[in-house]
């Protein structure tokens, strides 16, 4: 890391949040911890597409809405939307 990003990670108002969906976690949390250097936590009951109703709401906008992802949902379901600056980003939800 070099100075600026050891100084965004001590600012209280920085933030990196991302779901990596994983059959197994402990060998997911190694590569990512060894190849990234991420701190990688386990969130149990992730429910974040509850939300997808007020991205509208708030100048956002729905790009995709609750989707399966793998056969019957066996990996929880996806949404994609839109932020009010165009970042493209996605959601994630185990039911």
């Amino acid at each position: 890391m070099n100075d600026k990003n050891d100084m965004q990670a001590k600012d209280e108002n920085y933030f990196c949040h991302i779901v990596i969906p994983s059959k197994n976690y402990q060998k997911s949390k190694i590569f990512f911890e060894k190849v990234f250097g991420w701190k990688v936590q386990k969130v149990p009951g992730s429910r974040s597409l509850d939300v997808l109703k007020l991205i509208g709401e708030f100048g956002g906008k729905e790009l995709k809405g609750k989707t399966p992802i793998g056969e019957n949902a066996e990996y929880g379901y996806y949404a994609l939307f839109e932020d009010p600056q165009g970042n493209r980003m996605g959601l994630y939800s185990e039911k």
